[in-house]
Protein backbone atom coordinates (compact mmCIF):
# COMPACT_ATOMS: atom_id res chain seq x y z
CA UNK A 1 0.00 0.00 0.00
CA UNK A 2 3.14 2.16 0.27
CA UNK A 3 2.90 2.71 -3.66
CA UNK A 4 4.77 5.84 -4.73
CA UNK A 5 1.91 8.44 -6.22
CA UNK A 6 2.36 8.68 -9.95
CA UNK A 7 1.62 11.72 -11.81
CA UNK A 8 -1.45 10.62 -12.84
CA UNK A 9 -2.94 10.22 -9.47
CA UNK A 10 -1.79 13.81 -8.66
CA UNK A 11 -3.46 15.48 -11.82
CA UNK A 12 -6.19 13.96 -10.96
CA UNK A 13 -6.43 14.75 -7.30
CA UNK A 14 -5.69 18.49 -8.51
CA UNK A 15 -8.17 18.13 -11.17
CA UNK A 16 -10.84 16.78 -8.43
CA UNK A 17 -10.12 19.65 -5.99
CA UNK A 18 -10.51 22.50 -8.72
CA UNK A 19 -13.74 20.81 -9.71
CA UNK A 20 -15.17 20.94 -6.15
CA UNK A 21 -13.87 24.72 -5.97
CA UNK A 22 -15.61 25.13 -8.96
CA UNK A 23 -18.77 23.65 -7.76
CA UNK A 24 -18.92 25.36 -4.39
CA UNK A 25 -18.01 28.84 -6.17
CA UNK A 26 -20.72 27.84 -8.84
CA UNK A 27 -23.13 27.24 -5.46
CA UNK A 28 -22.23 30.42 -3.83
CA UNK A 29 -22.95 32.55 -7.03
CA UNK A 30 -26.27 30.99 -7.09
CA UNK A 31 -27.14 31.48 -3.37
CA UNK A 32 -26.00 34.86 -3.64
CA UNK A 33 -28.05 35.60 -6.96
CA UNK A 34 -31.19 33.83 -5.11
CA UNK A 35 -30.28 35.94 -1.68
CA UNK A 36 -30.64 39.57 -4.20
CA UNK A 37 -33.67 38.26 -5.56
CA UNK A 38 -35.01 37.80 -2.39
CA UNK A 39 -34.34 40.77 -0.82
CA UNK A 40 -35.05 43.25 -4.07
CA UNK A 41 -38.74 43.55 -3.57
CA UNK A 42 -38.01 44.89 -0.15
CA UNK A 43 -35.25 47.03 -1.74
CA UNK A 44 -38.00 48.34 -4.38
CA UNK A 45 -40.49 48.72 -1.13
CA UNK A 46 -37.47 50.86 0.54
CA UNK A 47 -37.09 53.11 -2.29
CA UNK A 48 -41.20 53.82 -2.59
CA UNK A 49 -41.30 54.64 0.89
CA UNK A 50 -38.72 56.91 0.78
CA UNK A 51 -40.21 58.85 -2.45
CA UNK A 52 -43.67 58.29 -0.04
CA UNK A 53 -42.00 60.14 3.31
CA UNK A 54 -40.32 62.99 1.20
CA UNK A 55 -44.01 63.46 -0.51
CA UNK A 56 -45.42 63.27 2.93
CA UNK A 57 -42.73 66.09 4.44
CA UNK A 58 -43.82 68.36 1.15
CA UNK A 59 -47.58 67.93 2.08
CA UNK A 60 -46.68 68.72 5.64
CA UNK A 61 -44.71 71.85 4.73
CA UNK A 62 -47.60 73.12 2.59
CA UNK A 63 -50.02 72.16 5.39
CA UNK A 64 -47.80 74.28 8.28
CA UNK A 65 -47.39 77.18 5.72
CA UNK A 66 -51.46 76.90 5.13
CA UNK A 67 -52.12 76.83 8.80
CA UNK A 68 -50.19 79.70 9.69
CA UNK A 69 -52.02 81.69 6.80
CA UNK A 70 -55.09 80.64 8.69
CA UNK A 71 -54.05 81.34 11.78
CA UNK A 72 -53.06 84.88 10.34
CA UNK A 73 -56.28 85.51 8.77
CA UNK A 74 -58.24 84.57 11.79
CA UNK A 75 -56.47 87.21 13.96
CA UNK A 76 -57.26 90.04 10.99
CA UNK A 77 -61.00 88.97 11.18
CA UNK A 78 -60.92 89.38 15.18
CA UNK A 79 -59.56 92.79 14.34
CA UNK A 80 -61.77 93.67 11.76
CA UNK A 81 -64.49 91.73 14.04
CA UNK A 82 -64.20 94.72 16.48
CA UNK A 83 -63.92 97.48 14.35
CA UNK A 84 -66.61 96.72 12.91
CA UNK A 85 -68.33 96.65 16.61
CA UNK A 86 -66.73 99.76 17.18
CA UNK A 87 -68.46 101.50 14.33
CA UNK A 88 -71.91 100.04 14.31
CA UNK A 89 -71.77 101.33 18.05
CA UNK A 90 -70.51 104.71 17.22
CA UNK A 91 -73.33 104.59 13.96
CA UNK A 92 -76.44 103.31 16.53
CA UNK A 93 -75.12 106.03 18.90
CA UNK A 94 -75.79 108.77 16.30
CA UNK A 95 -78.70 107.33 14.49
CA UNK A 96 -80.51 107.55 18.41
CA UNK A 97 -79.36 110.64 18.64
CA UNK A 98 -80.90 111.89 15.31
CA UNK A 99 -83.92 109.99 16.28
CA UNK A 100 -84.25 111.75 19.55
CA UNK A 101 -83.51 115.39 17.99
CA UNK A 102 -86.23 114.46 15.40
CA UNK A 103 -88.33 113.69 17.88
CA UNK A 104 -87.62 116.71 20.35
CA UNK A 105 -85.68 118.90 18.41
CA UNK A 106 -85.04 121.37 21.58
CA UNK A 107 -82.36 118.46 22.88
CA UNK A 108 -79.57 118.46 20.92
CA UNK A 109 -77.09 117.38 23.67
CA UNK A 110 -77.20 113.74 22.64
CA UNK A 111 -76.15 115.36 19.12
CA UNK A 112 -73.13 117.09 20.07
CA UNK A 113 -72.11 113.83 22.35
CA UNK A 114 -72.42 111.80 19.07
CA UNK A 115 -70.85 113.76 17.17
CA UNK A 116 -68.33 114.16 19.62
CA UNK A 117 -67.89 110.61 20.06
CA UNK A 118 -67.85 110.44 16.40
CA UNK A 119 -65.25 112.79 15.22
CA UNK A 120 -63.06 111.15 18.03
CA UNK A 121 -63.31 107.56 16.41
CA UNK A 122 -62.78 108.63 12.73
CA UNK A 123 -59.71 110.61 14.26
CA UNK A 124 -58.66 107.54 15.77
CA UNK A 125 -58.68 105.50 12.60
CA UNK A 126 -56.58 108.14 10.71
Amino acid sequence: MNEPITLSQLWQVVLAICAGIITISGAITVIIKMVHKLKQPEANQNKKIAELEKEIAKINARLEKGDRRFDADCEKMEKLETTMKATNKIIIESLQALTTHALDSTNIEPLKVAKNALNDYLIGKI
